[in-house]
């Protein structure tokens, strides 16, 4: 398989693979067997994190590591860690601006929507296909999503986009009496979250 090393300062032991080379993984073999999935791919070549992938460095990668493996009770679980960098707008200026994102969760794998309802409180469920089978790309990308912040800003204190048009040049802008922003719920969460539960059969 051709690969190549990973750009922007990450360990050269770490090394980019194409997306198609991702497989089907075979959920109870992979638990049984206890199998680990460790690797690099361009983010680009995620369709649903496409759009969030820095302009400046398309070559980002996402770097993750998979380890299936049972319980006591034997569960049919993996261990997941996604780590990569996005692009979102700054909920101040409105600029772009690039965030590291790292994902980690204990995913339980089910066969349905009744078992998904009763996995560990400690887990994520997953709905496995009708032949006991996931994607390793879906699983990549869900992680992903579910750990980009809904709301991002700047450290430093940017020109906040809605400034009054009359304001004098060079006048600095008086502080805000508005309370900061609550958080709001990810959207991109929930859409992962959906689509971990949704039937792919």
């Amino acid at each position: 398989m051709n690969s190549k090393t990973v750009p922007g300062g990450i360990d050269a032991s770490v090394r980019v693979q194409p997306v198609s080379s991702l497989p089907e993984i075979g959920v109870r073999a992979a638990c049984d067997g206890e199998r680990v999935f460790d690797g690099a791919v361009l983010a680009r070549d995620l369709p649903r994190l496409a759009s969030m992938v820095p302009q400046a460095a398309p070559e980002t990668p996402l770097r993750f590591s998979v380890r299936f493996h049972r319980d006591v009770v034997r569960n049919l679980l993996a261990d997941i860690t996604v780590r990569t960098e996005v692009e979102q707008a700054c909920a101040r200026c409105l600029q772009p601006m690039t965030i590291p994102v790292t994902g980690q969760s204990l995913l339980q794998f089910v066969y349905s929507d009744e078992q998904a309802q009763h996995v560990m409180d400690e887990c994520e469920p997953v709905l496995m296909d009708d032949e006991g089978a996931v994607s390793l790309v879906d699983l990549l990308e869900d992680e992903a999503l579910m750990a980009v912040p809904s709301v991002v800003m700047h450290e430093h204190r940017c020109q906040p986009a809605w400034r009054e048009a009359d304001d004098l040049p060079g006048e600095p802008a008086e502080a805000s009496d508005e309370p900061t922003e609550p958080e709001r719920p990810n959207p991109f969460a929930e859409l992962a979250k959906a689509w971990r539960r949704s039937d792919k059969s």
